[in-house]
């Protein structure tokens, strides 16, 4: 018998409970007294028994010693650094009622859209409230819809009214500069054939989440060209370019650890943030200082707390380009700082990869810096640059398989259809074997700044930056009509057969910071310098007429 001591207790123990139950009388129970006599002897018998134990079997002994330290060590000895002071600063009342109302007014969505009124236009204010919608495009031509009756484009004759809407939408066309095809593959013939021949083989959808049975080898195919292409070890697709960067820092911050982000990140970026949990720390936008600053505090709190550097997971998380602002990382100031503090670097490359770079690599190859190296985790869409659908996450071998078990989107999520990662890859081929897609657009960027900088445009100011495709225009002064006014402007562009985006205070209803309304201009591949003449020649006759309505002083 393997442990007979074992053996032996056991049958000691039977055998004297035994007598304690049935030692005289099988109808009796036993008394007061017998048991307590038992529970008396009891450590002496376990005593005996374990000394025993030590002299014929210690390998036994050994065993369970180490077992039950083991056991003590993982109850009482837990890692609780950075707790210690959360219970000692418990919430008042009034910081609950404030976080409350916070997440209640500002951070919660509402539960139903807001009903629509079905007043008139006209009753609604004329141009306020008017709606446009997109119905094809054509190269860097949309066909759009309005359902203004007095909008009617005065450069273009061909505007025809259609029929059953009430409001009386009219169809033209105008010149595209609101959307983020940059290198213009939407329109492109190859990926077209691409998805085309990925449709006729695969079918529409593949029906099921990747790590179940939605796993496509054109998802496999797509994965290995684009960690080649980006020279990382590897890469993991997404369905959707939002939930990408998203699931990407929910999977790797956790309730403990720590994330130093900047407040001008987008949307999907943010939502990561808050779903990851992690203690957040915000840095101003763009300010390499403030960011040094957060560091030292968050390192000054180490130490005062006596916490290891590795008792937590730490990242610092930029967009390459901004997508609300325009505006370009200093990434190599940012990475100075990320190995002088021991960070990590959560990189989302997602509009400016396909724009910055020699070759398009994005705003890591502007910088001459390494992925992997310099930058941990880079997230990119397939939206915009690639023209497709989706997104992907590339980095090291740990960091991808990391994400096909934690990665939200990836593992809750329906794969992405076959045919998007098709067009996918036909984009990166043609950015390979076309290099000039990249230089035509840079120098498209370049030529458009240059006439802004030659034209200026009433009232307004250029507050992107000279690199990035994304152009943005704010007034040069702050106003409680700004909404009004870049509305205005943008109404009136459509109507001079250009398309751009005019934003209000509800495009950053979701982020860290209020975001002052503006105009947004997209420069792509497909645009001609008399394109860009002409938007700017609109710009400037559009700005003249509606900031000629509104004073100069009506400051917030």
């Amino acid at each position: 018998m393997l442990f007979p001591a074992v053996h032996e207790l056991g049958f000691k123990a039977g055998h004297t409970f035994y007598r304690l139950c049935y030692h005289t009388d099988t109808t009796s129970l036993p008394t007061l007294r017998e048991v307590l006599q038992f529970l008396a002897a009891f450590p002496n018998q376990y005593r005996q028994w374990w000394l025993n134990l030590v002299v014929k079997d210690p390998m036994h002994v050994f065993v369970e010693t180490t077992l039950l330290v083991t056991i003590v060590f993982i109850l009482l000895a837990r890692n609780t650094e950075g707790y210690k002071n959360n219970m000692k600063e418990r919430l008042t009342k009034a910081e609950e009622e404030e976080l409350l109302w916070e997440w209640k007014h500002q951070l919660r969505a509402p539960l139903a859209p807001p009903q629509q009124e079905t007043q008139s236009i006209e009753d609604r204010g004329g141009l306020d409230d008017f709606q446009v919608v997109v119905q094809k495009q054509d190269g860097k031509w949309l066909t759009v819809t309005t359902n203004n009756p007095n909008l009617v484009p005065k450069d273009n004759s061909k505007g025809r009214r259609r029929d059953g809407n009430s409001q009386e939408a009219k169809e033209f066309k105008v010149i595209n500069f609101c959307n983020f095809d940059f290198l213009g593959m939407q329109m492109s013939t190859k990926i077209r054939q691409a998805s085309t021949d990925a449709m006729s083989k695969y079918g529409c959808g593949s029906c099921g989440p990747r790590g179940f049975y939605g796993t496509i080898d054109t998802h496999l195919q797509l994965e290995d060209s684009i960690s080649k292409f980006t020279n990382t070890d590897g890469a993991i697709m997404y369905s959707d370019g939002a939930s990408t960067c998203s699931s990407t820092v929910a999977a790797f911050a956790k309730r403990g650890d720590v994330l130093v982000v900047d407040e001008g990140v987008y949307e999907p970026l943010s939502t990561g943030v808050y779903l990851s949990r992690a203690n957040v720390h915000w840095f101003r936008h763009n300010d390499v200082d403030d960011l040094e600053r957060v560091l030292k505090e968050l390192q000054a709190n180490d130490k005062k707390l006596g916490r290891k550097p590795n008792a937590q997971r730490r990242f610092i998380v930029v967009e390459g380009l901004y997508k609300n602002l325009g505006t370009i990382a200093p990434l190599d100031k940012i990475v100075e700082l990320k190995h002088k503090y021991h960070y990590r670097l959560i990189l989302d490359e997602s509009f400016s990869f396909g724009t910055l770079g020699e070759t398009g690599r994005g705003a890591l190859e502007a910088y001459g810096k390494r992925p992997m190296h310099d930058a941990e985790i880079i997230t990119i869409a397939l939206e915009n640059s690639l023209g497709s659908i989706g997104g992907v996450t590339v980095g090291n071998e740990e960091v991808v398989d990391h994400q096909r078990l934690s990665g939200a989107g990836y593992c809750f999520s329906a794969s992405a259809p076959p045919f998007t990662a098709s067009a996918a890859m036909a984009s990166l081929s043609l950015m390979e074997s076309e290099p000039e897609l990249v230089r035509t657009l840079q120098a498209n960027v370049r030529y458009m700044y240059e006439q802004l900088e030659n034209t200026p445009i009433k009232r307004m100011v250029v507050t992107s930056d000279p690199r990035s495709p994304i152009v943005v225009l704010q007034l040069e002064r702050e106003s409680e009509y700004e909404a009004a006014i870049m509305s205005g402007i943008m109404q009136e562009c459509l109507q001079r057969g250009v398309a751009i985006v005019a934003t209000g205070q509800d495009s950053s209803s979701h982020m860290r910071t209020v975001l002052a309304p503006c105009i947004r201009l997209t420069v792509s591949t497909l645009h001609t310098k008399e394109d860009i003449d002409k938007v700017i020649q609109t710009l400037v006759e559009a700005a003249d007429l509606i900031t000629s309505n509104y004073p100069l002083d009506a400051t917030k």
